[in-house]
C-alpha cells in the first residue's frame, strides 16, 4: 500500500479516549447507533462502560454469540382476556427505569440467525412486538484478528455508523494514571510507546500467539501490585508477565525495570522549553518518538507545545518527529512543511 493511501486510512482511525467518546456523544444526540472495529484487547469495552458512567447511563453488556434468537424475544404468554400471545421480553431488553445502553459486544461472531432477530432493535428499538429503552453501541474484532467472526448481512452493516477504533498511546497514558495503573507500566510506556500494543507472537512453537494490548498492560499492572502486596520478587513473577507481553516485550520490560535506563520524560519535553535534550542520538531519538505518540491533535496549547519542541531539534530529528506524526494523523505546518521538502529532495 502506498505510504499516502495509508496515511488516508490513518486519518480516519478513531484514538480510543477522548476522540471517540466525543463521537459517541454526536450520535447518541443523533440517535444513530456505532459499530466499533478494532483488535482485541485495545479497550473498545472500557471506554463504552467509561462513557456510559460518565453520562449516568445504565450500562447493560449483551454478549449475542451466546444467545439464540428465542433468548433475544423472549417468551409468549397467553394474555387470555383478548385471546390473543404476547411476548414477555428478557430481563436483559425489559424496562430499566433509567436511560440506558445496550452494548452488542462481539457482535459478528454470533450466529446468522441471531443477527437477523437484532435487524429490528438497531435502528428501530423493537424485538417483535416489543419495544426496547434506550441506546444501542455494537463492537467487534474484524475478520483479520479473529477466525470466529462472521460475515455481515449487507442490511445489517447498513443499519451502523462503522468506526475503526486504534489504540492510542496518549490517551491511554492519561487513563492509566486516572485509574491508578502502576508506576512502572506508565513510565516504561512512556518511553516505549510502540509498545502499547504489538503483532502477535509465540512464547514457543507449541503455544497460542500472545497478544500484546492495552489489556495485557492493565493486567500487568495487577500482576505488579499483588507481588507487592505479597512481598514477592520480580524475578518469581516474571514468568506472568511474559505471559501476558509475550516474550520480546515482556522480557525488554523486566530488564527496563531492573536496569532502570534514564531518560527525559518526555511529558517535561514537551512542556518545558529548557529541558536538556539527551545528548545520546539513541536516547534523543526514542525521546522524539515518545514526544510524537503522546501529543494529543486536539489540544491547541499541545500543539503549540509540539512546535516549540520541533524547534529544538536538528534538521535529522525534526524530519523524523514530522514522519511520526505524520503516521499518526497528526499535523502541523512547519513539520509537515519540512516533511514535503525532504521528500521532494528524495525524489530522482
Amino acid at each position: 500500500m502506498a505510504e499516502r493511501d495509508w496515511l488516508e486510512i490513518e486519518r480516519y482511525t478513531v484514538a480510543i479516549g477522548e476522540p471517540l467518546k466525543r463521537l459517541m456523544d454526536v450520535l447518541y444526540e443523533a440517535g444513530q447507533v456505532p459499530f466499533l472495529w478494532g483488535a482485541p484487547g485495545i479497550g473498545k469495552t472500557s471506554i463504552v462502560r467509561e462513557w456510559a458512567s460518565e453520562r449516568g447511563l445504565n450500562l447493560i453488556p449483551v454478549h449475542l454469540p451466546t444467545m439464540e434468537p428465542f433468548d433475544l424475544r423472549g417468551v409468549p404468554v397467553p394474555d387470555h382476556q383478548r385471546r390473543v400471545t404476547v411476548w414477555l421480553p428478557p430481563e436483559t431488553f425489559a424496562p430499566q427505569g433509567k436511560p440506558t445502553v445496550h452494548f452488542l459486544d462481539e457482535l459478528n461472531m454470533a450466529e446468522l440467525p441471531t443477527l437477523r432477530a437484532i435487524f429490528p432493535l438497531i435502528l428501530e428499538g423493537r424485538l417483535g412486538d416489543v419495544s426496547v429503552d434506550g441506546w444501542r453501541v455494537a463492537a467487534g474484532n474484524p475478520p483479520s484478528a479473529s477466525t470466529l467472526a462472521n460475515e455481515l448481512p449487507a442490511p445489517l452493516v447498513n443499519r451502523f455508523c462503522h468506526l475503526l477504533c486504534r489504540a492510542d498511546i496518549s490517551h491511554w497514558l492519561r487513563w492509566a494514571r486516572r485509574s491508578g495503573i502502576h508506576d512502572s507500566v506508565v513510565t516504561y510506556l512512556e518511553r516505549n510507546p510502540d509498545h502499547l500494543y504489538a503483532e502477535p507472537q509465540r512464547l514457543d512453537p507449541t503455544q497460542h500467539q500472545v497478544l500484546t494490548t492495552p489489556r495485557s498492560w492493565h493486567m500487568v499492572s495487577d500482576i505488579l501490585y499483588a507481588a507487592e502486596r505479597r512481598q514477592i520478587p520480580l524475578n518469581a513473577v516474571a514468568p506472568l508477565i511474559v505471559g501476558w507481553l509475550g516474550r520480546f516485550i515482556g522480557v525488554h520490560f523486566l530488564a527496563a525495570l531492573q536496569v532502570g535506563t534514564p531518560m527525559i520524560d518526555p511529558w517535561r519535553a514537551l512542556y518545558e522549553p529548557d529541558a536538556p535534550l539527551p545528548a545520546d542520538p539513541h536516547l534523543l531519538y526514542g525521546l522524539v518518538k515518545a514526544v510524537a505518540q503522546l501529543v494529543d491533535p486536539m489540544n491547541a496549547e499541545e500543539m503549540q507545545r509540539l512546535e516549540a519542541f520541533a524547534k529544538r531539534l536538528t534538521d535529522e530529528f525534526r524530519i523524523f518527529l514530522a514522519q511520526e506524526c505524520s503516521a499518526r494523523g497528526v499535523h502541523l505546518p512547519m513539520l509537515d512543511e519540512s516533511l514535503d521538502k525532504w521528500r521532494r529532495r528524495r525524489r530522482p
